[in-house]
């Protein structure tokens, strides 16, 4: 029970885990509301947008800067995370989006 309160006791993770559970259930909503039906994979899956990594890492940094501050190096050091983090995404995201179109091509 004591690592259950470290855990939720903590803060930023607390925000950073937030940040992906709203993520997650708003991509279920939107795909709720374009398919017409309930896909349960959507609350834990990734892809599709919003970017649960993406809320993630910038759920941790205005976490961070909450609590050390906008000038602590911890502050800075997670938002050089999120930043990396979505940059990534974006080129993934990107990538899947050529390849499904020769796919569609072919």
């Amino acid at each position: 029970m004591t690592i259950y309160r470290e855990i939720t006791g903590n803060q930023v993770l607390m925000s950073g885990v937030i940040g992906w559970v709203v993520a997650q259930v708003l991509k279920t909503i939107i795909d709720i509301a374009l398919n017409k039906s309930f896909n349960p994979e959507r609350l834990t899956g990734s892809g599709g947008m919003p970017s649960s990594h993406s809320s993630f890492v910038v759920s941790l940094a205005i976490g961070m800067a909450g609590v050390e501050g906008y000038q602590s190096p911890l502050f800075a050091m997670t938002l050089v995370f999120a930043a990396v983090v979505m940059y990534d995404a974006m080129g993934v995201r990107r990538a899947a989006g050529e390849q499904a179109r020769t796919l569609n091509h072919l």
